[in-house]
This record gives structure tokens, sequence and C-alpha cells, in this order.
């Protein structure tokens, strides 16, 4: 459950005995976006927002492939990495990962004058 302050309250059980835990969601964000950084052909500036729905996670990645990855592979070995890390990194299930692939980026050579 989100709390006012934007942070995602954990499961019971997640915290210590007597305890609680919450994590917030720029955690959640900088968790999967360290994960797309582990996904062969990703460039390192993917955005990623990050929503709960009965305590589950929503997330969406939004980022650019360097060419020629094949976009399909790609955005599924996205999706797998980043449910994995986030799930277990903080203990949250992640109920979906919506993959936006908004461009490929040739590599640049550099010029000889």
């Amino acid at each position: 459950m989100t709390r006012a302050d934007g942070a995602v309250a954990a499961r019971p059980g997640a915290g210590d005995a007597g305890g609680s835990l919450e994590i917030h969601p720029n955690v959640v964000r900088k968790v999967a976006a360290r994960a797309v950084r582990l996904v062969p052909g990703a460039e390192p500036s993917a955005a990623v927002k990050v929503g709960e729905d009965g305590g589950d996670l929503e997330l969406a990645v939004r980022l650019a492939l360097r060419w020629p990855s094949p976009v399909r592979t790609a955005a599924a070995d996205v999706r797998r990495r980043v449910t994995e890390e986030v799930e277990r990194i903080t203990g949250y299930r992640v109920r979906s990962v919506a993959v936006t692939v908004a461009a490929l980026h040739a590599e640049t050579r550099p010029r000889v004058v």
C-alpha cells in the first residue's frame, strides 16, 4: 500500500519481528534502472516509473537500445532482468513491466579530419 509520502509499505513479515519496512519508489526506480544496464545492448539512460496495485508493483521502463540490438529479445531480457532484480532486492512482487523502446542508437565513430 502506498503511503501519503509515496513510500510503498512492505507486506506483513517483510520487516524484522515487531518492526516494519518501507521502500520509497525512488529506491525501486534505481534498482530497476540498474537492472536495465545489465542487459546487453541497452543504453544506460533508462527512465523508470513505479506504480503500485494491491501491494504489487507495476513498472514502466522507457529505454534506448544500441543498433543493431534485436528489439523483441532485448525487451524480453529487460522485462525478465528488472523483475528478477526488483523482487530479489526489495522483496516486492512485480506484477508487470511495460517496456517502451524509444530509440535505436547507432554506434558513433570518431571522424578523422
